[in-house]
């Protein structure tokens, strides 16, 4: 009786080492493959143009917001757009400053508020689109020409309340680093601490 359960048990161990492997294997391959179309891997909730590269000329914000009032959701996706471009210009206004190592922290940090309080009404919403799950998109442009002539009023003024502070130098900075190939900076929803 013992032989016909030791016989019995490597039966079922040999059944289970060489079906199991088989059988995973078929459920893998199941699976879509990773040549797949990319339509079957979008998400339903994120429009197509989300992840599009923008123009060398324009700057591009994203806002994204949900609300139970629709027009509520609009206006804070547009105003997050917005604030998504100012977020850019700081991104550059930053890189200028390391380049620039002589910029007071006073000036810098001026430099900054300011752009955090500008309202951005030049950037204009150039796309919209409502998700199955009632969340806003919108995606605003803002030309480099508009950002560079805003930021060059900014730094006149910091020229002139921080006389070490050298507003042409940081300007040809600023055109430097905005005609340097930009890699995709695209934000939207609330400004992460």
């Amino acid at each position: 009786m013992m032989l016909y359960i030791y016989i019995s048990m490597k039966k079922a161990c040999l059944f289970f080492i060489l079906v199991l492997p088989l059988v995973s294997f078929l459920m893998c391959k199941s699976s879509p493959s990773a040549d797949a179309d990319d339509s079957s891997k979008a998400d339903a909730n994120t429009p197509q143009w989300a992840g599009e590269i923008p123009p060398a000329d324009i700057i591009w914000g994203v806002g994204i917001a949900i609300d139970e009032k629709q027009s509520n959701a609009m206006w804070t996706a547009e105003k997050r757009g917005k604030e998504s471009v100012g977020r850019m210009l700081k991104a550059y206004v930053s890189d200028v400053c390391k380049e620039y190592a002589e910029i007071p922290q006073e000036a810098e940090e001026d430099i900054h508020d300011k752009i955090t309080q500008a309202p951005f009404n030049e950037a204009a919403a150039v796309l919209r689109w409502k998700a199955s799950n009632g969340a806003w998109w919108y995606r605003v442009e803002y030309a480099k020409a508009d950002a560079r002539d805003f930021l060059s009023g900014i730094f006149d003024e910091e020229e002139e309340a921080f006389p070490e502070f050298d507003a042409t130098r940081a300007m040809q900075l600023l055109d430097l680093r905005m005609t340097v190939e930009d890699v995709p900076f695209q934000t939207g929803g609330a400004e992460q601490p």
